[in-house]
């Protein structure tokens, strides 16, 4: 193999591994979202529908890419560029009201100079008025607010609600396209913004099955629109016959069963992938057991552990044995709780406040030991919230056996499942 085309395989593997972008070689698995999000703005443009509508997925997960893809092929009509608007803004950048309406104004080409509006409630009130004094007849306008959690930290989540407010209103054409990583959204919305809100939601891989997984995989490891047409086929070939292996499909099914994350399985596969040579353009098995070796082993995720409190080690023994008698399927803080308080007034006789536990819990969310499911958006608490767990059996067992604890919970940690 040449040095030019092994430095292009490096190159192409490392753009379709990083973990944030480049997820277009995911597309053909969001086809129908894709279609879905082009006949929302469709219709705001063409139909003057209002509508406010929510894309929820992980880091990684192609929210960008498929709203992207959408709005390529639905600017491609000229009946919409000449109708529609288009406004970016995005929470990490616009950190307050003030800013985003500036850019707002700026995006739209109105000049707010020489009209001296000095407070927020004057820029609002110009906006909003030139918002509000169209007629179906006028041209619709396209928000789209990445990174949409951050909005909701804003003071009173004025913002939200005036563009919410124009939508439900149904004067001007207006379309609000929101993206975030946060599942539990919906529980941070102020009332009176959530009840503007269309409850549209497009969801991203929010329930992938295990084979679908392992097809996401075989997508970002495979090549396309490679030079060598003939070292593209054979590689692609190989990576179709690696993922069949048994070996190969463990070590996915462990990481799996940890995380969904499309982040955390490209990271995975930077660590497959750090070894191929130039006298050897090819993968092994055990390029994917050394990696996963290596992931799952990470110092900080191992003084994460060690630096659980006594009741979080418990807790994370009831949450094991949950997920393994419901074959990791997801669990919330009330099965939990059953399974935990069983062992605590049967081995050892004591009982702890239920209210001391849910902040034990409510902290292993916050270390994303445990992770949200992605519509667990519909609970209105958190102890109704589902959730998985994110850590495999044999981590807990380690940290079990490492930590000084009463006998009665080493043994329950050994054990299958507790009777």
């Amino acid at each position: 193999m040449s040095f030019k085309v092994w430095s292009e395989l490096i190159i192409a593997l490392r753009n379709q591994l990083k973990p944030y972008g480049n997820c277009g070689h995911l597309l053909n698995f969001l086809e129908s979202k894709k279609k879905h999000l082009e006949d929302i703005v469709k219709r705001t443009a063409l139909m003057s529908e209002s509508t406010s509508v929510l894309i929820l997925g992980s880091v990684g997960s192609g929210k960008s890419t498929v709203l992207e893809s959408a709005l390529g092929n639905v600017f491609q009509n000229h009946l919409v560029r000449e109708n529609m608007l288009y406004v970016a803004l995005d929470g990490l950048v616009h950190t307050t009201d003030d800013l985003a309406l500036e850019d707002i104004t700026n995006q739209l080409k109105q000049e707010l100079e020489g009209m001296s509006l000095e407070s927020f409630s004057e820029k609002l009130r110009f906006i909003l008025e030139a918002l509000k004094s169209g007629t179906k007849e006028s041209k619709s306008v396209l928000f789209v607010l990445d990174n949409f959690e951050f909005f909701c930290s804003h003071k009173n989540q004025n913002l939200l609600y005036n563009l919410f407010d124009i939508a439900q209103l149904q004067q001007t054409p207006i379309c609000i396209i929101g993206m975030c990583s946060r599942p539990d959204l919906l529980q941070v919305l102020e009332n009176r913004v959530n009840s503007r809100f269309s409850h549209q939601k497009v969801l991203l891989f929010e329930n992938l099955t295990l084979n679908e997984y392992i097809n996401c995989a075989k997508e970002f490891l495979s090549l396309d629109k490679f030079r060598d047409k003939k070292f593209q086929k054979q590689w692609n070939a190989d990576i179709d016959s690696l993922l069949k292996e048994t070996a190969v499909k463990t070590v996915l099914e462990n990481l799996y069963h940890c995380s969904q994350s499309l982040r955390d399985l490209k990271q995975l596969l930077y660590l497959v992938t750090m070894n191929i040579e130039e006298s050897y353009p090819r993968l092994i098995i055990k390029d994917f057991e050394e990696a996963y070796e290596h992931f799952s082993s990470a110092d900080s995720k191992s003084a994460l552990l060690r630096g659980l409190s006594n009741l979080e080690t418990i807790l994370i023994i009831a949450m094991m044995h949950v997920t393994e008698k419901y074959d990791n399927e997801p669990f919330n803080f009330e099965i939990v709780f059953c399974e935990l308080e069983k062992f605590l007034l049967n081995k050892l006789k004591c009982q702890i406040e239920k209210s001391v536990i849910m902040k034990s819990f409510e902290h292993l969310l916050d270390l994303e030991i445990i992770k949200s499911c992605s519509d667990s958006s519909t609970n209105g608490l958190k102890r109704y919230m589902f959730v998985k767990f994110s850590i495999t059996p044999s981590e807990v067992r380690e940290v079990v056996k490492n930590r000084t604890l009463p006998a009665a919970i080493k043994q329950w940690a050994e054990s299958s499942l507790y009777g």
